[in-house]
């Protein structure tokens, strides 16, 4: 398999034909990393590649490119105030990637732990933001988490 970029659009060679395709990590919580879906227009998958490996260095190339773009994950390095409003949680908070405000409206479904430590919050838009350790954030922080999830 060979991808092409053309502009905003990715074009992968698949059996003899050319479709513009999504690359998306296949389990993006749990194993990124690993295999990548390629979805049609549709969002249908077209097919399923074990990992980066599998590509050739061109194709791997604009393949990394466009999920860094697609998976950004901003890193919560402190946070600055959160507030519950009716099951809503409104999170001002410093990332790696600068101060952000974001809610999350759902946290049974939205805040994803991945251990007792590492955490994924997901707002409406479909943004998520890592706290990948709550011991290494300052206390006052600690608590605010603690607070609304």
């Amino acid at each position: 398999m060979k991808l092409l970029r053309h502009g905003d659009q990715i074009h992968a060679e698949l059996d003899g034909e050319t479709k513009v395709v999504r690359l998306v990590w296949a389990r993006p919580i749990s194993t990124a990393g690993r295999e990548i879906a390629l979805l049609d227009e549709k969002k249908r998958e077209v097919a399923l590649l074990p990992g980066l490996d599998a590509l050739d260095p061109t194709s791997r190339q604009i393949a990394e490119e466009e999920l860094r773009r697609r998976y950004l994950l901003p890193r919560i390095t402190r946070v600055l105030q959160t507030r519950s409003h009716f099951g809503t949680r409104y999170w001002h908070v410093e990332t790696n990637h600068g101060v952000r405000r974001f809610v999350v409206r759902n946290p049974n479904h939205d805040i994803i732990w991945l251990s007792d430590d590492h955490l994924v919050l997901r707002d409406p838009l479909g943004n998520r933001f890592e706290i990948p350790s709550l011991a290494a954030l300052d206390s006052a922080s600690r608590a605010a988490v603690n607070n609304v999830t």
